[in-house]
């Protein structure tokens, strides 16, 4: 497809660890077009973060990728030397991590490792890119640029410095922008401020971006796709409407039931948290990760893992429940796998 600019195909991530490996992404499979935005949705520890880093290669020892293609612009990037990964890096794929202050180096101004990354990756004389730098605090929103560039990151408010962040991520005009819990250090005001932002120059300058969050109204506006993961796993993806108003499987209702509401009449909800803990992946379960939180799990759940069934075009989702051919036979089972 002419448009299709990453295409993840059976990534395995592990990490290897004294007391055994860890098996952080069990096979994932996704994609992104062009001018896109994907939102990846799941609870801490489902694989949002590791995928992300194995898709730009920046995993330290003990994490490996140990399976699958990574194919961007038609080129597999997994067979990549690292000095051709470096000029992929910040330069066509982009990432704004979740904490801005450790992210930036409070020695340097913030000008300063703008303008260092634009030398590094567009050849641009240090004038040139100090001009471009000061462009870029601009697009995004921060007031007097020309003054606040020479600012240090302490001399910014968080959400001056996510915007920081954000303009050196652009600056090099990427394809592809990966935000991994771009708005979670952030007040409620400053989140819709950033996730505007972020939809603006989505819109503006075409640029595809990936959004890791475990939130799933952040992804709400800015997302025209959704990935639910889990326990390593694609759990379901499909469009927002179909994650939002036609999910099926029973963790994507988890996560929608978990979402704060308030009634019409004013009157909040209480919360229906989803019970149980996340699996342990140096020993991940042979079936379904999220059978032993399941209401309706079955004896199939714990045994086999599904493969996935496509209710719509789009919209797929890996669950028993929808497989016509399942043995159901009212075999549900307790937190502890046992038959009730």
């Amino acid at each position: 497809m002419s448009d299709r600019l990453l295409d993840v195909k059976g990534l395995k991530t592990s990490f290897f660890t004294h007391v055994g490996e860890v098996k952080a992404i069990r096979g994932v499979d996704f994609h992104i077009d062009k001018g896109e935005a994907l939102g990846i949705v799941g609870e801490s520890g489902s694989g949002k973060t590791v995928t992300s880093m194995s898709i730009v290669r920046l995993l330290q020892k003990p994490g490996k990728v140990i399976g699958g293609e990574i194919f961007f612009r038609g080129e597999d990037i997994m067979q990549k030397a690292e000095k051709d990964m470096q000029s992929i890096r910040g330069n066509e794929i982009s990432m704004i991590f979740q904490d801005p202050m450790t992210s930036l180096n409070p020695v340097y101004t913030v000008g300063n490792q703008i303008v260092e990354a634009i030398v590094k990756h567009q050849k641009l004389s240090k004038s040139d890119a100090r001009k471009k730098a000061v462009e870029m605090l601009r697009l995004v929103g921060i007031p007097s640029p020309e003054k606040r560039i020479d600012n240090y990151p302490h001399e910014f408010s968080g959400g001056m410095r996510q915007r920081a962040m954000i303009a050196m991520a652009l600056s090099c005009e990427p394809k592809l922008l990966i935000a991994d819990e771009p708005t979670t250090a952030l007040d409620v005001t400053i989140q819709a401020q950033i996730l505007e932002l972020m939809k603006d120059l989505k819109d503006r300058l075409n640029t595809s971006i990936i959004l890791i969050t475990h939130d799933l109204g952040v992804v709400a506006d800015l997302c025209s796709r959704i990935i639910v993961m889990y326990g390593g796993l694609i759990m379901e993806e499909g469009s927002a409407d179909d994650i939002f108003y036609r999910a099926k499987h029973p963790y994507t209702h988890g996560l929608i039931k978990s979402i704060p509401k308030i009634t019409q009449k004013g009157d909040k909800e209480r919360l229906c948290p989803i019970p149980g803990s996340p699996p342990d992946l140096l020993n991940p379960p042979k079936g379904c990760p999220f059978a032993s939180r399941c209401d309706s799990a079955m004896r199939i759940c714990m045994q086999n893992m599904p493969e996935y069934n496509f209710v719509a075009q789009g919209h797929r989702a890996a669950c028993w429940l929808l497989h016509p051919d399942a043995p159901k036979s009212g075999l549900a089972c307790s937190a502890e796998g046992e038959v009730r």
